[in-house]
C-alpha cells in the first residue's frame, strides 16, 4: 500500500465528518449569502493557522520542491471577503507549532487536498444566485486550471519525502490539522453568535 493510501485511509472519518461539519443539512446551491460568508472566515482562520506554521516549518529546499510560495490561500480567501464587504476577524496569534518538515507534509496533505473539493463547491456555488453574482470564487478556484497538476505534484513529493520512520509523524499532523478546522468552524459560529 502507498503511503498515500495509507494516509488517507487513517484520516478517511476526519475527512467525512468535517464535509458535515459547516452546513450538514443544506446543498451548497441553498446556501445564503450569509452562509457563504461564514465559510470563508472559517477558511481564513484555518489557512492563518496553516500557513504561518506550514512556512516556519519548511526548509528552503522543500519550499522549492513544493513551489510553496504559490500554493499561499489567505490573499484568494482575503480578496473574496473583500467582494463581500466583510472584515478580516481578529483572530488569536497562530498557535500551532510544527517541530519537524514530516508534520508540514500532514498539514499541506489536508489544505493542498482541499483545492479538489473546492473545484466541486464552486460549480455548486456558481448555481446558487445568491452567491454568484457576489463573488469571483478566488479562493475555490485558487489553482484553477492547474489544480490536478499541483495535486500531483504535492503527491509526488509525499511519496520521495516521506520515509518509513515518519509517517506517523505525518498522519498525526494531518488528523491536527482537521481537527484545527473543526476549531476554526467553532471560533467562527462564536464570533456570529456574539
Amino acid at each position: 500500500m502507498s503511503f498515500h493510501a495509507k494516509l488517507k485511509e487513517a484520516t478517511w472519518s476526519q475527512h467525512e465528518a468535517t464535509e458535515q461539519l459547516l452546513f450538514p443539512d443544506r446543498p451548497w446551491q441553498e446556501l445564503s449569502l450569509s452562509d457563504y460568508q461564514q465559510f470563508l472566515l472559517t477558511q481564513y482562520v484555518f489557512h492563518s493557522h496553516m500557513e504561518h506554521a506550514i512556512d516556519n516549518s519548511l526548509s528552503v529546499r522543500l519550499k522549492g520542491r513544493l513551489n510553496w510560495d504559490l500554493r499561499h490561500k489567505l490573499p484568494s480567501i482575503q480578496s473574496d471577503l473583500a467582494e463581500l464587504a466583510s472584515a478580516i476577524p481578529i483572530i488569536p496569534n497562530p498557535t500551532q507549532q510544527i517541530i519537524s518538515e514530516a508534520e508540514a507534509i500532514g498539514y499541506l496533505y489536508v489544505t493542498e487536498g482541499s483545492t479538489l473539493g473546492g473545484r466541486m463547491i464552486s460549480k455548486a456555488l456558481k448555481e446558487n444566485e445568491q452567491i454568484a453574482t457576489h463573488s469571483s470564487f478566488r479562493f475555490l478556484n485558487v489553482y484553477g486550471e492547474d489544480t490536478g497538476r499541483y495535486w500531483k505534484e504535492f503527491l509526488r513529493v509525499l511519496s520521495e519525502e516521506v520515509v518509513a520512520d515518519v509517517e506517523e509523524a505525518v498522519i498525526a499532523a494531518a488528523k491536527r490539522a482537521f481537527g484545527l478546522f473543526t476549531q476554526s468552524v467553532c471560533f467562527v459560529r462564536d464570533k456570529a453568535l456574539a
